[in-house]
């Protein structure tokens, strides 16, 4: 049997077996939570969303359990690449990264299709659930994450940005304040890493859905497209950061694909969404950065968290000064 390991997953681990399909398995016994809870969820929503938009979602193969793991088997697409590599090892023209932006939107327009009433007050439990109690759970699970967090500003990249706790009132006033009135089927994390392109189908694939995003907005997959696009998370994540006591920044030179579809992006979202809605967004983008941080941490990647943890800020001080 041939097993390759591939990256992807903060406490999961993602192989290729035989050339013919992925396996994504977990421990049943460490991190429960944050590792097999959401791989569990991850495994349901791919189940279901498979049998109805299977042009758009990899089959489950099968399940199992060994050793004190747990997998599921999923299709494999050997023609496919997912969009942040192919923005960086190939130097795409600006049309051929239109092509894949029209592609997404594509795929988006027909999940999110679905739509439902949203739950009354959702945006204030999603604002308890996966902003404050994701930083509370962050700086439980790491004694080194919890006193960074004890600078009361920190300089990204040069420049000066207040603590995150500064904005957590803010924040809470503002979903509290903030009603979505339809909600959708969603990915809930449709990075531009967990989004294949098959390119001589012209085809989007979803893969490593999300489950626990308590409002099911499309809002909220186009923030997790920006966090990729615009924040450039996935291509700073793979990369060395620069974090030493409150100074934290990067020497990275950004592929200009990212930037090309950035704008193609942003475009689309400026003739699709209203001002109100454009602001959601963003401040949904931000959060992005806060959802992450216990998985960083429980992964053993402090200084990722801390990197993050100041992108986040900085994202907010744009918004809120």
């Amino acid at each position: 049997m041939s097993i390759v390991q591939l990256k992807g997953g903060s406490l999961s681990s993602t192989f290729l077996v035989d050339q013919s399909f992925i396996r994504k398995e977990i421990s049943t016994k460490s991190d429960r939570e944050y590792g097999y809870v959401r791989w569990y969820s991850q495994l349901k929503k791919l189940q279901r969303y498979s049998k109805d938009f299977p042009d758009l979602f990899p089959k489950v193969l099968a399940v199992g359990y060994s050793n004190e793991r747990a997998y599921f088997d999923i299709e494999y697409f050997p023609d496919a690449q997912d969009i942040k590599n192919l923005f960086i090892n190939k130097n795409l023209k600006a049309n051929e990264i239109e092509k894949i932006n029209t592609s997404l939107w594509n795929a988006f327009n027909k999940l999110h299709s679905v739509t439902f009433n949203a739950n009354k007050g959702a945006c204030l439990l999603y604002f308890k659930e996966e902003v404050s109690q994701k930083l509370a759970d962050a700086k439980q699970s790491s004694k080194e994450f919890a006193d960074f967090c004890h600078y009361k500003t920190y300089f990204y990249n040069g420049q000066e940005v207040p603590n995150l706790d500064c904005y957590l009132d803010l924040l809470e006033a503002y979903f509290r304040n903030t009603n979505i009135t339809t909600e959708q089927f969603i990915h809930g994390n449709p990075t531009l890493e967990n989004t294949l392109y098959l390119s001589k189908e012209n085809r989007i694939v979803f893969i490593d859905l999300y489950e626990e995003s308590i409002i099911d907005s499309k809002f909220l997959d186009y923030s997790q497209v920006l966090q990729c696009s615009r924040s450039h998370y996935g291509f700073l994540n793979d990369n060395e950061k620069q974090v030493e006591g409150n100074l934290v920044s990067h020497n990275l030179i950004i592929p200009e694909s990212f930037n090309i579809f950035n704008a193609y992006f942003e475009a689309r979202l400026r003739q699709d969404l209203n001002a109100k809605e454009l602001k959601l967004v963003d401040v949904l983008e931000a959060t992005q950065f806060i959802r992450m941080l216990p998985f960083k941490c429980y992964a053993h990647k402090i200084n990722d968290a801390k990197f993050f943890y100041v992108h986040a800020c900085y994202l907010l001080s744009k918004i809120y000064n």
